[in-house]
């Protein structure tokens, strides 16, 4: 696994070396093989004159602690120059436009980051702008994954003050100087993005994604059923039509009946992960399955063999989801299965508190 940092930088570089120096004695030892610099128009000039160069706290860092770290790629082809709404290189972030430019880069330099399987990030948002601070976290948590973390450099308050201090010196008497590196947990969202590791979305969109599907997953709109007027049952999930075609969208009201009507366990509230009232169907138990899925259907007669049915169902939940427009979503609503291969048993997956079907 090969470790990158991704440090926001301010008007105070050292927090770049004070995050390699605690990584290094974690446990086990993080050796970044990159560093990557998020800062402004202001904060890479004082990286340049701080941190980068043979004389630079970056070079002496390497050649103080050779034994122990890997080669080290840094300098100005790693750093992020963070732009504004005008397309130009900040000199500081001080409006809201301007901080929304940045969410957006942040994001799509993480996307980048957390792409790669064999790549881990860690980040430090120690320097910077606190608003930096909070878009770079809210940023990993859309794209992070598992393995990557998220950092803040805590220093002693006797070397706050001190500006030429980058990292204890390891060959000082006194080695009373720690820095800690607090581990900030933080919840991982990028399972609810579609397809993550692309780009072209905005920090403000994906959020608004995240949230719908958090929405939908713990409160879900009502699955509405009406078979009034109409030979063939019209399914609604909120405001959003299922089209499906007419012997699916009856097979489809029979699995919601089924559910709401002759709930097999009525004591339960709700559904949670009960599957009592699923059906079989498998050649030998579909003769008896359709003698009880036919009167909650509604007009029509459901097919005679079972591979019909399997492929209405799977025409069910492609339905869905393009209605949806989210295949998470559309699990909630979905016909699924479960049990072994020969006696698999179905059923609809909404809670029963979710459904209405109109007479």
């Amino acid at each position: 696994m090969r470790d990158v940092l991704v440090a926001l930088c301010g008007l105070t570089p050292q927090v770049v070396t004070e995050t390699l120096w605690a990584l290094a004695r974690r446990t086990p030892p993080v050796y970044p093989a990159e560093v990557w610099i998020v800062t402004t128009k202001a904060g890479l000039r004082i990286c340049e004159r701080r941190l980068f160069g043979r004389r630079g706290a970056l070079a002496r860092y390497r050649r103080d602690h050779r034994s122990t770290t890997q080669p080290l790629r840094y300098g100005p082809d790693h750093v992020l120059v963070l732009k504004g709404a005008n397309g130009k290189p900040l000199e500081d972030v001080r409006s809201d436009s301007d901080n929304q430019a940045v969410a957006d880069q942040l994001a799509d330099f993480l996307r980048q980051h957390t792409a790669c399987e064999q790549t881990r990030v860690h980040c430090s948002l120690a320097g910077g702008r606190k608003t930096m601070g909070v878009l770079l976290a809210g940023a990993l948590q859309l794209f992070g994954r598992a393995e990557d973390r998220l950092y803040h450099v805590l220093v002693p308050s006797t070397i706050e003050q001190q500006p030429d201090f980058f990292y204890p010196d390891p060959r000082a008497r006194r080695r009373s100087m720690q820095i800690e590196l607090a581990d900030i947990p933080y919840v991982r969202l990028r399972g609810l993005l579609p397809d993550a590791p692309r780009g072209g979305s905005r920090f403000t969109e994906l959020v608004a994604h995240a949230e719908h599907e958090l929405r939908a997953l713990t409160n879900p709109d009502i699955l509405r059923i009406d078979r009034t007027g109409s030979p063939h049952p019209r399914i609604m999930i909120g405001d959003n039509p299922v089209t499906m075609r007419p012997d699916a969208a009856r097979l489809y009201t029979a699995f919601a009946r089924i559910k709401k009507e002759h709930c097999v366990k009525p004591e339960l509230r709700a559904c949670d992960h009960c599957t009592a009232c699923f059906v079989p169907i498998s050649g030998q138990k579909w003769d008896q399955t359709k003698g009880s899925l036919q009167p909650l259907a509604g007009i029509g007669t459901l097919p005679e063999s079972v591979e019909p049915v399997r492929s209405l169902i799977s025409k069910m939940n492609q339905a869905l989801a393009k209605a949806l427009q989210s295949p998470r979503v559309a699990q909630c609503y979905a016909i699924r299965s479960v049990g072994e291969r020969h006696e698999k048993r179905y059923g609809l997956a909404a809670n029963k508190t979710a459904i209405q079907v109109e007479p």
